[in-house]
């Protein structure tokens, strides 16, 4: 006679329905505890963005999974999450995330994915993730995850054993990170990236007690507005050089392979310019995103779409400007012009413009129009000294911000922001007509181009083959491109917008 098995027996092993099922379930369980997560985050950078970030990762993975033809086996699950997470990672610890599905993928490679396989997969997972940051530090995730792994190996072999474990583990190291990390005991909070490992790793164990759910995990919107810039992009080439570049320019370096010769890159910087044009020398860049950190000991939140950050105004009583306002459409758009140091104000209206007007200091402002409807600019504060200038498009108020100089007279740095809108020329066209519009604007002179192009209509490639055409023609012009997401505008996304001054 057969032996009765149990009715709820945990599997031995991670097969194809069961990952996808953990991974549906940890992006469900990151968003749910996402704002709790955020309320942690003051290390690296206090930006309350953590379980935003950590969110926005696994449910691009799940996204790379739902993508696969039904019936999708195990490493090609486990290869889409990788790839997703990698190409949509946000945030350190994002990255962390990503590292540990590549780790996933590597494991299911060799065939299958039983108790001893995940422990594997979290010790190379602490071993890419050590590869990856430029300098970790303890009392973060990077601890919570080696603490995980190395419970796993201690102990019954059993799937259900080691990630019971880990997960035990994980929790221990969680609440002891506030005496490895000063600035978590002074917050009175844990690491933030370690409670979403520990939510991913509980996720895991729901699985397996047969407790997990499927559900859609859609991308979480977050925009914060501060001042050090945070870079992120997927990067083809040398990631050896690439890294090098990065330490030279800033902090909180992060590179995140999913091959020898690609992955993700984040790094913290005030020189966004240089590190971004380097970058596409050193290879091939994509999924350009730039965020704009708060300023030390102050916190953002997620921003609301058409009105400035709330950071602006939980110090404005100590910054007396004066400030730059730019009025740009909806869209990433607002985020280059924020890295570029201007409070951008998306899709304006009367309300959102005097919003923003309020929560800034009692200095002087400059409006940048970018080509928006002025009649926002009816009835601002007339206690105040405001100065419009009609930078005609997106490109002219990239021109203004490029001479701004805070540390002038402010009349004559205005002046500085006009002449130099004055002396620009601008055009738009189709991306088939950018050579020959380019042409014809270069040949009364010009020292320097911006173009703004939007996707799927114009492509890096294309981009790229423009500016190696006119590298040979005219070798002391610099070109400088930017991507945008232009959304329910007036802006044309089918035409890229050039300036040249």
């Amino acid at each position: 006679m057969a032996e009765a098995q149990p009715v709820n027996q945990a599997p031995a092993q991670l097969d194809a329905q069961v990952v996808a099922q953990w991974a549906r379930h940890s992006a469900s369980q990151l968003r749910e505890n996402c704002q709790a997560i955020n309320a942690l985050n003051v290390f690296p950078i206090p930006d309350s963005d953590t379980g935003s970030n950590m969110a926005h990762t696994m449910a691009t993975a799940v996204a790379a999974v739902d993508a696969l033809p039904e019936g999708a086996t195990l490493s090609e699950i486990t290869i889409a999450l990788a790839t997703g997470a990698v190409r949509g990672a946000r945030g350190n610890s994002g990255l962390v995330l990503s590292q540990v599905m590549r780790a996933l993928a590597e494991s299911a490679s060799k065939g299958h994915i039983d108790g001893s396989a995940v422990a594997d997969t979290l010790s190379q997972s602490v071993g890419f993730v050590r590869a990856a940051i430029s300098s970790p530090v303890e009392g973060t995730v990077i601890t919570v995850l080696d603490a995980a792994a190395a419970a796993a190996h201690n102990g019954d072999p059993q799937l259900s054993a080691v990630a019971s474990r880990a997960l035990h583990a994980a929790e221990q190291a969680l609440a002891d990170t506030p005496n490895q990390l000063p600035v978590l005991a002074e917050a009175g909070v844990v690491d933030a990236g370690g409670q979403g490992l520990v939510v991913i790793l509980q996720a895991l164990v729901d699985v397996l007690d047969g407790a997990g759910f499927t559900e859609d995990a859609p991308t979480p919107d977050h925009d914060r507005t501060q001042q050090e810039v945070e870079v992120m992009f997927f990067f083809e080439g040398n990631l050896d050089a690439l890294r090098e570049l990065l330490e030279a320019h800033g902090n909180s370096v992060i590179v995140g392979p999913l091959a020898p010769e690609a992955g993700t890159a984040h790094v913290h910087t005030d020189q966004a310019g240089p590190v971004i044009q380097k970058a596409f020398e050193l290879g091939t860049v994509t999924d350009l995103r730039i965020e704009v950190l708060p300023a030390d000991g102050e916190a953002s939140h997620p921003g609301i779409q058409g009105a400035p950050a709330p950071t602006t105004s939980q110090h404005k009583a100590e910054n007396h400007g004066p400030f730059i306002v730019a009025l740009t459409p909806t869209g990433g758009v607002a985020q280059l012009f924020e890295a570029a140091g201007a409070v951008a104000v998306a899709s304006p209206n009367n309300k959102t413009l005097g919003e923003a007007m309020r929560n800034l200091g009692s200095g002087p402002v400059a409006v940048l129009t970018n080509g928006q409807d002025v009649s926002v600019l009816r009835g601002l504060d007339g206690a105040r000294e405001i100065d419009i200038i009609d930078t005609k498009s997106l490109v002219g108020g990239l021109a203004a911000l490029a001479v701004n100089d805070p540390g002038v007279d402010w009349d004559d740095n205005v002046e500085e922001m006009i002449d130099a809108v004055d002396a620009q020329r601008y055009a738009t066209c189709p991306p088939e007509g950018m050579v020959d519009t380019l042409s014809s604007m270069l040949a009364d002179g010009g020292e320097l181009v911006t173009l703004l192009w939007s996707a799927p209509a114009t492509d890096q490639a294309t981009i790229e083959g423009l500016k190696a055409t006119f590298a040979e023609l005219y070798p002391d012009v610099q070109i400088d491109d930017h991507r945008i997401e232009l959304q329910g505008n007036d802006y044309d996304p089918s035409l890229v917008q050039i300036g040249v001054e």
